[in-house]
């Protein structure tokens, strides 16, 4: 508990604190974490765990990185589902959904995020849901044509 009868006026410190705050959330941005982006892609799909790592790259007014993570998902994602369509085998779609999230973490993540770069974890939760709402009824229908 703070005690702010010492200072004679109190306006001012609430001013110093809302600096403060201010300074350390402008050096210090909230991302979603190589552990999320990473299996957001082997759990949905490359391109989810793109648009997470997209959010990250917007957050820290990366622009160039954004464009290539697009780009690089939109055709990786058009390759992915040519291969698993044409040659269709148990594991070949978990094996190119790791492909695209170690390019994610490993090569977009350190080029234009940084190894060594301080963030606060944002939640799962909110892109997990919309994930699923998105995923779910695609596979209920892919399920449903087959029979």
């Amino acid at each position: 508990m703070t005690h702010r009868s010492e200072n004679p006026n109190p306006e001012t410190d609430h001013n110093h604190d809302e600096f403060e705050d201010n300074e350390i959330t402008e050096l210090i941005p909230a991302l979603y974490s190589k552990r999320v982006i990473f299996m957001f892609c082997l759990l949905f799909s490359t391109i989810f765990g793109a648009v997470i790592l997209m959010s990250n790259l917007n957050s820290v007014k990366e622009n160039k990185g954004k464009w290539q993570v697009l780009l690089f998902a939109l055709l990786y994602t058009t390759g992915h589902a040519y291969t698993v369509f044409n040659f269709s085998t148990t594991y070949i779609g978990l094996m190119l959904n790791l492909g695209g999230a170690l390019i994610l973490t490993e090569y977009f993540w350190n080029r234009y995020i940084g190894m060594e770069r301080e963030f606060i974890r944002k939640s799962w939760t909110k892109p997990a849901v919309v994930s699923a709402l998105i995923t779910v009824p695609l596979i209920v229908a892919a399920v449903l044509s087959t029979q």
